[in-house]
């Protein structure tokens, strides 16, 4: 095959010199021979077609002029070559060729017997022919190739002639570009110019336009201002006469008055004497305090005379002919006396109220708390994880149950005794509200169970001793129009195995022992987020966030209707909310109020009477509060706070007969 590509590609040059493989020079070469492998010159050649002893030759020489002629074909080519012979019996010829060793020519010996036994093995003929008709295609594809090469030269040829055209017109528009350009330019400078002259026109206009109509408004408020002055005088004038003209008819009033109120004040003063029952530190306190209130009532009253005699000297002396100076100093002395007497002694009426911190014990009712903690304890594990606290209830077997945020994803429930130590915790995944918080609750349900909560509307009954946990979410108990409800605070009524239900919702959701939905009722107007509540026998205790106050509500009826609202404490000027709420055996009722006093966040400890009426206890805690209860120890009730950072405190609960 490649011999035949050589000869043709050398068969195209006509009066090829090379090397001649007879006499060994370099001339002229005429034809070439398969035995010799190689060219020959014109007389060598002739002498391989008539010389006796080259006769093996004369079969096997091939002349160039018949390949530029195209007369060679591939079975001309097979006919001048030598017969394969056998690559192990080169004496013999080539019979077969073994396919295993990728066609290589064999004698019949070795084919049977020798190195190429049991190979795959085809005729010498068939595989020629086979290579003769793949030879014959890839010819043909050499040949286009060559056309293809011998194109090239013309086509770059071609191609560098257009470049040129393409670049000598390119550079013809091009310098042709700048003069288009610039003109371009121009045009829209022109139209730019006389855009902006119209333009400056039409403000100076609208600017004219605008500071007229400026100034006819600013006239007319002028005129308005003025007017409305003029009428605001006139009317000062009338009214400033018509004070003058009662003004004696109000002395006289006031000396009436006065007298009234500093007599009232001394009653005041003696009855605060008499329920004064207190030991003798607050005793000399109070005492002190209305010496000094007794103090500043003479100091009023000797003011209120000259001021009186004062005032009158001077409306007397004017004789009806009152400048404004005049009646400036008459209003102002008037209207301090009538603010003067308005104004009472407020301490006199909480001279027998007891304030939170005057005492070391505070009574109230029946039941008194003890003025300190019988015991601070740290709850174990809370702190030292890291943990905090948002809600405690106690359970009938006297153990305390305590919800809070182990991170934000976890809650955790545990269970401590009154010592605060550990009995039981367990982690729970919860997903955080909108404000980012998870807020878990837990609620009392019946011995050994609690009812578990989290803002996010997940709702559940935890077993302290098995500690199983059971939820439901709000939407699957209620119906999905309640998807977005979240749960604030439960109250349980054993009794009738009720839960009530509340949180964002108009709505009260009162459900069975087992979480299943029963009925729903509706809350009182402007009621909204009710932070915490309480079964009070047939009626509810419920903490409103939103609205920082604390009211007993009825339960029975579709519509729950306000029976009172609990009076707030004012306490060091704070405004405070309700957070958390229980109440004792006794029916007294408990809450932890929140405010916020000088940046910081502070809590207040509140007793009630049992219906709610009379504020009894103000306690002030030193500790930020989240849960409150009352637990039965040893015959005895205590109540139990506990703090955000895991601090346990128990004060007692005296029966005072």
């Amino acid at each position: 095959m490649l011999e035949y590509i050589q000869l043709q590609q050398t068969a195209k040059t006509e009066d090829l010199t090379a090397k001649c493989a007879g006499c060994l020079k370099e001339s002229k070469i005429t034809s070439y021979c398969f035995k010799c492998k190689g060219f020959l010159c014109e007389q060598c050649s002739t002498i391989h077609l008539t010389l006796n002893l080259m006769k093996e030759h004369k079969g096997s020489n091939l002349s160039l002029k018949e390949i530029r002629e195209q007369k060679l074909t591939m079975d001309k080519l097979a006919s001048l070559t030598e017969t394969p012979r056998c690559q192990s019996n080169v004496d013999k010829p080539a019979e077969v060729c073994c396919g295993t060793c990728q066609n290589i020519p064999v004698c019949l010996v070795c084919a049977q017997f020798g190195d190429h036994k049991a190979h795959d093995s085809q005729e010498v003929d068939v595989v020629a022919e086979k290579e003769r008709s793949w030879i014959g295609a890839t010819m043909v594809t050499l040949e286009e190739c060559s056309d293809n090469a011998n194109q090239l030269p013309v086509r770059k040829e071609k191609l560098k002639r257009k470049l040129s055209e393409d670049s000598s017109a390119a550079m013809k528009k091009q310098e042709s570009q700048p003069t288009k350009l610039s003109e371009k330019i121009g045009r829209r400078l022109k139209n730019n110019k006389e855009s902006l002259r119209r333009n400056k026109e039409g403000i100076d206009d609208l600017e004219k336009q605008e500071v007229a109509e400026l100034e006819q408004g600013r006239q007319k408020e002028i005129e308005a201002a003025t007017e409305k002055i003029n009428y605001k005088f006139d009317k000062l004038i009338g009214e400033r006469r018509a004070k003058s003209q009662d003004l004696r008819k109000v002395q006289e009033t006031l000396h009436d008055e006065r007298g009234g109120k500093i007599n009232k004040g001394t009653t005041l003063v003696d009855r605060a004497y008499k329920e004064l029952d207190c030991s003798d530190q607050q005793g000399n306190t109070h005492g002190a305090k209305l010496k000094k209130i007794s103090n500043e009532a003479d100091t009023r009253k000797m003011r209120y005379d000259i001021d009186d005699r004062s005032m009158t000297s001077s409306t007397l002396a004017t004789k009806n002919n009152r400048t404004g100076a005049h009646r400036t100093v008459i209003s102002k002395s008037s209207d301090s006396l009538i603010r003067e007497s308005k104004k009472d002694f407020p301490e006199f009426e909480s001279m027998g109220q007891i304030e939170a911190g005057d005492l070391d014990t505070t009574v109230g009712g029946i039941v008194r708390i003890t003025g300190e903690p019988e015991s601070v304890v740290d709850i174990e594990g809370v702190e030292t994880k890291g943990w905090d606290v948002k809600h405690m209830k106690s359970t009938d077997d006297g153990s305390i149950v305590i919800t809070g945020n182990v991170d934000n994803e976890h809650t955790h429930i545990t269970v401590i005794d009154r010592d605060g130590k550990l009995i039981s915790t367990d982690q729970i995944n919860q997903r955080k509200s909108d404000d980012g918080n998870i807020h878990p609750r837990c609620f009392p349900h019946s011995p050994y169970r609690v009812v578990t909560t989290c803002m996010d509307g997940n709702i559940g009954i935890y077993n302290t001793q098995t500690r199983s946990h059971i939820r439901k979410h709000m939407s699957d108990i209620v119906g999905v129009q309640y998807d977005h409800t979240l749960v604030f605070s439960v109250a349980t009524d054993q009794i009738n195995r009720n839960v009530y239900v509340a949180g964002n919702s108009r709505y009260v959701f009162v459900l069975d022992d087992k979480l299943n939905y029963r009925y729903k009722l509706q809350r009182p107007q402007g009621s909204s987020v009710s932070f915490d509540m309480v079964i009070h026998d047939d009626n509810l205790i419920v903490c409103d966030y939103k609205s920082k106050k604390a009211y007993i509500v009825t339960r029975e009826g579709p519509e729950t209707k306000q029976v009172c609202e609990l009076p707030k404490p004012d306490h060091m000027g704070g405004d405070w909310t309700p957070g958390r709420v229980c109440t004792d055996s006794n029916d007294f009722i408990y809450i932890i109020w929140g405010g916020v006093i000088s940046g910081q966040r502070r809590c207040l400890l509140t007793q009630y009477s049992p219906h709610g009426h009379h504020l009894l206890i103000t306690k002030y805690v030193e500790d930020v509060v989240f849960g409150i209860d009352t637990v039965l120890t040893d015959g005895s009730e205590k109540l139990l706070l506990v703090a955000e950072k895991g601090k346990l405190y128990t004060y007692g609960l005296d029966i005072k007969t």
